[in-house]
Parts: C-alpha cells; sequence; structure tokens
C-alpha cells in the first residue's frame, strides 16, 4: 500500500508539473524574446538626419531618443506583438529579428504608419 501511495504521489507530481510546462510554453517565445531584445538599437531615418535610438531595458521599460530628446516608457511582448507605451501614447508593432537577431524590424498594427529597421549598437 505504501508503494502504491508513493506511485501515486510521483504521478500525481509528475502530471502537475507536466501541465505547468504547457502554460509556461505559451509565453515561452515572448520570454526568449524579451531577451533578444534588451540592449541599443538605432535606425537614421530615410531622407533626414534623424536618427532614433531605443534602449531596452531588463525592467520592461525602455527609452528613446530622437534629437535629442529622451522619452521613457515601459513595453510589452507577445510571441508577435510589442507595445510601447509612454506618456499617454501607445503603439503596438508586430516585431522580428533577422541578420543574426542584429536587426530587429517594428511594423506599426494600430493604424499608424510607424515602421522602424533597428540595428543592434
Amino acid at each position: 500500500m505504501k508503494k502504491q501511495l508513493i506511485l501515486v504521489g510521483i504521478t500525481l507530481f509528475l502530471l502537475v508539473d507536466g501541465l505547468n510546462g504547457c502554460t509556461d510554453k505559451k509565453n515561452g517565445l515572448s520570454k526568449i524574446n524579451e531577451e533578444k531584445v534588451l540592449g541599443q538599437w538605432t535606425e537614421t531615418i530615410p531622407g533626414t538626419s534623424l536618427i532614433v535610438t531605443m534602449n531596452f531595458v531588463t525592467n520592461m521599460s525602455y527609452y528613446e531618443i530622437m534629437n535629442e530628446t529622451r522619452i521613457w516608457g515601459t513595453y510589452t511582448m507577445t510571441d508577435e506583438t510589442i507595445t510601447l507605451q509612454n506618456g499617454g501614447a501607445t503603439h503596438t508593432f508586430e516585431y522580428s529579428f533577422s541578420n543574426n537577431e542584429n536587426t530587429l524590424t517594428l511594423i506599426e498594427t494600430d493604424g499608424g504608419e510607424v515602421n522602424l529597421v533597428l540595428t543592434r549598437q
């Protein structure tokens, strides 16, 4: 009887642990991408001398610098999108990494016309 109880306990533990792993996998890719996005990224806006610099830091905050103006905000990520919030503004972008994760492409999804191709610095 004691062996059966131990076997049931182990089975229950493995089942619960396995189900927990399923819920973790849902956010697994976004967690990996949260680590990939960390650091400084820049783009020179075509046809201008305007340089956009975005810095993503570990506490889900970021700041961007345009024309020597620094704007702080927060961000959230899913497996497909990154949402930037600063002041009263919220912008959601589809994102992708390329060039050995040294290029970050952001395409605005919420009706705006902001598209950025940022290079890791």
